[in-house]
C-alpha cells in the first residue's frame, strides 16, 4: 500500500484505489468471479465431508420481507490456506507446442546460486515494477518474449506493467496483461533485508523474491521468499522456500479475458492441459458462500427473483478492502463485453436467477439510505442506493469497450478489474463509476473538469442494460493520456490533461457486436430477494430487520429512477408465477400457440389469474383459472399484427409474483430464422428463431421426407428423429427464405 505521510496527502490519495488504511471502498466485481465462487463453495464442501460435519438446525425464516437464516450449514467457508510451501509447482506446455499447458507438483527445487548471483532490482517500490530485457527469449501462450516487467506483488508480467494497488485477485489475473504469478500478493521490497533479483543462464530466466515482507500498515509483515523459473523449453516453474501468506492468487494467464479461467487446487485436483488462465485462490480469512446461501435460500422460496441481495450482521467482509460485489449466475446476453454464464442450477434456481449481490456487513451502511457510504462515499458521493445499484448493475456493466488500435486487446473505457468504467471515460455520472466529464474547450487552462459521480445509468448504460436503443445514445468520449489511472475512483472537481476522444454508440457496436437481445424485446421488470445473515444461535435484531426495510422498500423506488423511467424492480417475497414465454418470446401474425403459467405449488383453490397486454398485437383471454389443486394452466395465444407487447399476469390472492413477458410478433414466416439448436446420435433439435435468438411458438416446419405437423413448442424447438448420415432439408412452412440443409456424414 502506498504510504500516507500527511493529512492533506491522505485526502488526495483517497482518489487512487483501497488502501488498507481507509476500510473498504473498492467493488470486487470482476469478470468470471462465477468460477472463483463455485470453487470456494467446492472447497467447503469437501472440507466440511473430510471433517464429518454435521448438519445443526439451521435458523431460517422471514420477517416481512427479509428472508433471514443463520450462517450455519456451509454458509461462511473458507478457502484452502497456502498448501504449496515446500514445493515446486511445474507449468508443462504440450509436447510440440508452448501451450497449452498442464501442472504437476514436487518437492522444492530451490535455486540457491541463482537467488544468490541474481541482479538486485534495486529501486523497486512498493505497488512497483522494473522492466527486465532478457538475453533470451522464453515463450509464454505461443509468443517469444525477451522483455519481462518484475512486480514487487509477487507476479510477473508481458507486454506492458501493471501494478496499481488494487486487490490482488483471480479477475486481475485473467484480466490484465499476459502475467504469471507464483504469489500474487501485497508485498513490500522497500523494507530492510530483502530484494527481488532477476538472474539469466543460458536456457532459463529465475526471478527471486527474497525475504520480501507482506506490505503491514505498522511494523513488518510476514516475510516471503519464493522463485519463478521461466525455461527457453516453455516450461515454467514457482518454488516455495519460505511462505507464511494469506490470501493470495497462484497461477498463470495469457491476459486480457482470452480464453476460459480455470479455478483449480494444484495440491489436489488432477491436471489436464488449459489454454487460457489456470489459477488457484487461497485464503485464510472467512467468506459468505453464495452458492450455499442460494441453495439455503430456495429451500424455503420459490425460484421467483432475478437478484439475491445478501447482507450479513456477521462481520463477513465480502472480500479484502471491498464493500460488496456482484456475481453473475446466468447471461446469455451479446454485444455488452461478458462471455455466457449458465450456472443457475447449482444455486438452487431451476430457471430464474441471474446474479447475487453480496453487499457485506449491514454495519458499513448508515440508516439513511441516502447518506454517503464510509471512505467510499467520502470520496465518489456513493450511498447505499447507489451501491446497490451498482451491484445490480453489474449483471449488464461495466464490459463493454471500443478497441486501442495500438493494443487491440486493451479496453481503454475501462478501469478497476476491467469490470468498472475508467475515470478518464466521461460516462455520464453513471453508477458503475468514470465521471461526468466537462470539456472546457482545446485552449482552457483546465481543459476537462470531473464535475458529476454516480448519478444513475447513463444512456449508454441503459443500451446495455437493453432499456434503450441505440439510436437514443449521444455520443460520449474519454480523455487519452491522462495523469491519473483508469482506475482511480470517481471524483467532483479533477481537472484531468489529455486529448479528447470521441466514442459513438456505434463504435462499441463495432467493437463487441450488437446487443442482443436489443431494448424491443429486453427484461425491463425484475425481482430481487433482500436476505440477511445473522451468526449461528441467534435471531435478527429489531433495528437491524428496520434498517434492511427500509433498503428494500427504497431500492424499489430507485432502481426506475436510476433507470430513466425505462426498467423497473420489485422486492418483495412472493411466490412464483411464471410465464411460459418469460422473459420474451415470439409469435408469427396470422398464426396461434400455446403459452401457459406456471406457479411453485398445487392451489389451494380455484387461482383467478388476469391477463393483460400493452399493444394490440396479439391475443389472448383476459382471465385464465388454476384449478384447485393443480399448479399450471395453459391458455391460447395468437399473433395479430406486427409489432412487441408486454404480456402481463396478475394473481388475485396477492400471494404471487406479478409476471411479465415481452411478446414480438412478427409479420411472416419469411422474417424468422430456422437454425440447427442441438444433435446427439439420432436426436435432432431445430430451432424457430429471430435476431433476438428469441423462441418462437407454435410454427410450422415442413421437413422434406418426412410428413408429419411439425409446429415449434414453447422454447421454439422442433424435435426429430434423424439418421445422421442422411440429409436433412427443413424450412419454416411458406417462407423457403428459412431453408436450412444440414449435408448428411454419407458421401454419395
Amino acid at each position: 500500500m502506498s504510504r500516507i505521510c500527511s493529512v492533506l496527502c491522505c485526502w488526495l490519495l483517497l482518489a487512487l484505489p483501497a488502501g488498507a488504511r481507509t476500510g473498504p471502498v473498492t467493488c470486487a466485481t470482476e469478470h468470471g468471479n462465477w468460477l472463483e465462487k463455485q470453487n470456494l463453495h467446492r472447497v467447503s464442501s469437501r472440507n466440511r465431508k473430510a471433517l464429518n460435519l454435521r448438519r445443526a438446525a439451521a435458523f431460517q425464516q422471514d420477517y416481512g420481507d427479509i428472508a433471514v437464516m443463520d450462517d450455519s450449514d456451509g454458509v461462511i467457508a473458507s478457502r484452502n490456506p497456502f498448501n504449496l510451501q515446500g514445493k515446486t509447482l511445474e507449468f508443462i506446455p504440450l509436447i510440440g507446442s508452448s501451450s497449452p499447458y498442464g501442472f504437476a507438483v514436487r518437492a522444492a527445487e530451490y535455486d540457491a546460486a541463482a537467488a544468490s548471483a541474481g541482479q538486485v532490482l534495486s529501486g523497486l517500490g512498493d505497488d512497483d515494477a522494473i522492466a527486465v530485457d532478457l538475453p533470451i527469449a522464453v515463450p509464454f501462450y505461443g509468443t517469444q518474449r525477451d522483455r519481462i516487467y518484475v512486480h514487487s506483488d509477487g507476479n510477473v508480467t508481458m507486454e506492458q506493467p501493471e501494478a496499481a494497488s488494487a486487490a490482488r485477485s483471480l479477475g486481475r489475473l485473467s484480466s490484465g496483461p499476459p502475467r504469471l504469478a507464483p504469489l500474487f500478493d501485497d508485498l513490500d521490497p522497500t523494507q530492510a533485508n530483502c530484494d527481488v533479483r532477476v538472474w539469466t543462464g543460458s536456457d532459463h530466466v529465475v526471478v527471486t523474491w527474497r525475504n520480501v515482507p507482506e506490505y503491514s500498515d505498522y511494523g513488518t509483515g510476514a516475510r516471503q521468499t519464493f522463485q519463478l523459473a521461466l525455461w527457453t523449453n516453455g516450461h515454467i516453474t514457482f518454488t516455495y522456500q519460505q511462505v507464511a501468506a494469506n490470501d493470495v492468487v497462484t497461477g498463470i494467464s495469457p491476459g486480457y479475458l482470452a480464453g476460459e479461467t480455470e479455478v483449480v487446487s494444484f495440491l489436489n485436483d488432477t491436471s489436464t492441459f488449459y489454454g487460457a488462465t489456470v489459477a488457484e485462490r487461497f485464503g485464510t480469512t472467512l467468506d459468505i458462500d453464495i452458492v450455499r446461501v442460494a441453495q439455503r435460500f430456495y429451500e424455503t422460496h420459490e425460484d421467483a427473483y432475478d437478484y439475491l441481495a445478501i447482507f450479513n450482521t456477521s462481520g463477513i467482509a465480502a472480500a479484502a478492502g471491498a464493500l460488496a460485489y456482484e456475481t453473475t449466475v446466468r447471461s446469455l446476453r451479446q454485444g455488452i463485453g461478458d462471455t455466457p454464464v449458465w450456472a443457475g442450477d447449482s444455486y438452487g434456481s431451476a430457471h430464474r436467477l441471474q446474479a447475487v449481490l453480496n453487499m457485506g456487513p449491514l454495519r458499513q451502511y448508515p440508516a439513511d439510505p441516502y447518506a454517503r457510504v464510509g471512505s467510499r462515499g467520502a470520496i465518489t458521493g456513493d450511498n447505499t442506493m447507489t451501491l446497490i445499484g451498482h451491484e445490480s448493475g453489474h449483471l449488464f456493466l461495466a464490459l463493454a469497450s471500443v478497441r486501442d488500435p495500438l493494443n487491440p486487446l486493451a479496453r481503454p473505457m475501462l478501469g478497476t478489474q476491467n469490470a468498472h468504467w475508467s475515470f478518464n471515460f466521461n460516462s455520464e455520472a453513471s453508477l458503475l463509476e468514470g465521471n461526468r466529464i466537462m470539456d472546457n474547450g482545446p485552449g482552457a487552462t483546465n481543459r476537462f473538469l470531473t464535475v458529476a459521480t454516480v448519478q444513475g445509468y447513463s444512456p449508454l448504460d441503459q443500451y446495455l442494460m437493453g432499456f434503450r436503443p441505440a439510436a437514443e445514445v449521444p455520443s460520449t468520449f474519454l480523455v487519452k493520456g491522462s495523469q491519473y489511472s483508469n482506475s482511480t475512483f470517481p471524483q467532483v472537481g479533477i481537472s484531468i490533461r489529455g486529448e479528447r476522444q470521441d466514442i459513438s454508440v456505434d463504435d462499441v457496436i463495432a467493437a463487441e457486436g450488437q446487443r442482443i437481445p436489443d431494448s424491443t424485446v429486453a427484461q425491463r421488470q425484475f425481482r430481487t430477494a433482500f436476505i440477511m445473515i445473522v451468526p449461528e444461535g441467534s435471531t435478527p435484531n429489531a433495528a437491524d430487520i428496520a434498517q434492511l426495510e427500509v433498503y428494500r422498500a427504497e431500492f424499489e423506488r430507485y432502481y426506475p429512477s436510476a433507470a430513466g423511467q425505462r426498467a423497473f424492480l420489485d422486492a418483495k417475497l412472493r411466490g412464483m408465477m411464471r410465464l411460459s414465454v418469460w422473459p420474451a418470446a415470439g409469435l408469427v401474425a396470422g398464426q396461434a400457440a400455446t403459452a401457459s403459467i406456471s406457479i411453485g405449488s398445487p392451489a389451494s383453490e380455484d387461482l383467478s389469474i388476469a391477463l393483460a397486454r400493452s399493444a394490440d398485437v396479439l391475443e389472448a383471454p383476459d382471465t385464465v383459472v388454476i384449478p384447485k389443486g393443480a399448479s399450471s394452466v395453459e391458455f391460447r395465444v395468437v399473433g395479430l399484427a406486427p409489432g412487441v407487447a408486454d404480456l402481463s399476469a396478475k394473481a388475485a390472492d396477492g400471494r404471487h409474483e406479478d409476471s411479465a413477458a415481452r411478446v414480438a410478433v412478427q409479420a411472416s414466416p419469411s422474417d424468422v430464422r430456422l437454425v440447427k439448436y442441438y444433435q446427439e446420435d439420432t436426436l435432432l433439435v431445430l430451432k424457430v428463431t429471430d435476431r433476438n435468438e428469441l423462441p418462437y411458438l407454435g410454427v410450422k416446419v415442413v421437413v422434406e421426407g418426412l410428413d408429419q405437423d411439425l409446429r415449434s413448442d414453447g422454447n421454439g424447438w422442433i424435435w426429430l428423429t434423424w439418421d445422421p448420415a442422411q440429409t436433412l432439408t427443413a424450412q419454416v412452412d411458406g417462407a423457403p427464405s428459412t431453408k436450412l440443409v444440414l449435408p448428411g456424414t454419407t458421401t454419395p
